[in-house]
């Protein structure tokens, strides 16, 4: 009798899930597969740009075309290039925003990656922290169904907190609108870069200052063309197009908490366990539970347990449709008998 008892113990852990040595759910995923997209994009696409804009600038050199007089040499020529070039920054506004068009986009780069930033480190520990709790607890609950099934008892009630928590949503709606402001903006900056381009080409370039200034050889100005505007304009077309894309992606992202009566489906496995539901249903509000249930469905291959629900859950539709009476205590409790049974023989 010992023997097949100890037999018993062993077969019946089987069904049990593994207790990690290390850490459990180290792969929790923090960040939402939209948000992560729409990130990638936001900071990818100026980055890359930016390497065409200077690659243009390798490859063509100056980025200035000043129509020097026929008497000066090509070494004078040159330096006019240069010295017109040099000296845009201080005319109006436009040719200033043509000579830093790759510096704007790196700082469009950097500010689509601070809400990124915020995030990872204000809200994704404490989030990575709750997710692995509630991982935890729910193939506890598997667990404690297959340790209980001989013993037909009910699991404890979990008392609800009285006050709904929202500083995670609160983090999470505040990244989303970061981003959603400055993709706002940057679209604003690039539709007026792209009617100014059209207009704000070329201009014209004083030369005589300093020792010059009195000098009748060289003229007083000359006419400059910006022959890069053509290409930061192309640039400027693709960045604004995919940004305007964005945007009702990132309005999306801040509407999902809302919308997550959805994703709280996967929770209805879990009741055909004999213990008591893990998660309250949602109602429609926004709270730090919404966003849990988001979280919990991008992180579901993460769920040890959920594999075996959905077995539990295949064979009770099965059952429905067959018109058979479902149990899933009496299902656990067959299994160990099966085995027990066999290991008997």
């Amino acid at each position: 009798m010992a023997i097949a008892h100890v037999a018993t113990e062993y077969v019946f852990s089987d069904f049990l899930l593994r207790e990690p040595n290390q850490a459990p759910y180290r792969s929790v995923r923090t960040e939402l597969a939209l948000d992560k997209m729409v990130t990638c994009v936001a900071v990818g696409l100026p980055l890359l740009l930016i390497s065409l804009a200077f690659a243009q600038e390798v490859s063509v050199g100056t980025q200035i075309s000043c129509f020097a007089p026929a008497n000066f040499s090509w070494r004078q020529a040159a330096y006019v290039d240069s010295y017109c070039w040099a000296s845009v920054h201080t005319h109006t506004l436009p040719l200033w925003l043509h000579k830093f068009f790759p510096y704007v986009l790196l700082l469009v780069a950097v500010l689509m990656y601070t809400p990124a930033l915020f995030w990872r480190f204000s809200a994704a520990p404490l989030l990575q922290s709750d997710l692995s709790f509630i991982m935890e607890e729910l193939d506890r609950c598997y667990n404690r169904a297959v340790t209980l099934a001989k013993r037909m008892a009910a699991s404890g009630v979990l008392a609800p907190e009285s006050a709904a928590r929202r500083v995670l949503l609160f983090y999470y709606l505040l990244c989303r609108g970061l981003t959603c402001v400055t993709l706002l903006c940057a679209c604003i900056y690039l539709g007026y870069y792209l009617r100014l381009a059209s207009v704000t080409d070329d201009f014209c370039c004083a030369l005589r200052w300093g020792l010059l200034q009195n000098d009748s050889y060289v003229p007083d100005r000359l006419q400059c063309k910006l022959i890069a505007v053509g290409v930061f304009s192309l640039l400027s077309l693709v960045n604004l197009i995919l940004f305007v894309a964005l945007v009702p992606a990132v309005v999306y992202a801040s509407l999902r908490p809302l919308l997550c009566h959805g994703y709280a489906r996967f929770l209805e496995s879990y009741q055909l366990l004999p213990t008591v539901g893990v998660l309250p249903t949602p109602d429609g509000q926004w709270d730090d539970l919404s966003l849990y249930l988001l979280f919990l469905d991008e992180n579901i291959s993460e769920l040890k347990s959920f594999k075996y629900i959905k077995v539990l859950e295949l064979l009770r539709r099965r059952g429905q449709c067959s018109e058979e009476n479902f149990d899933a205590m009496g299902l656990l409790q067959t299994l160990c008998l099966v085995k027990m049974d066999s290991v008997d023989g």
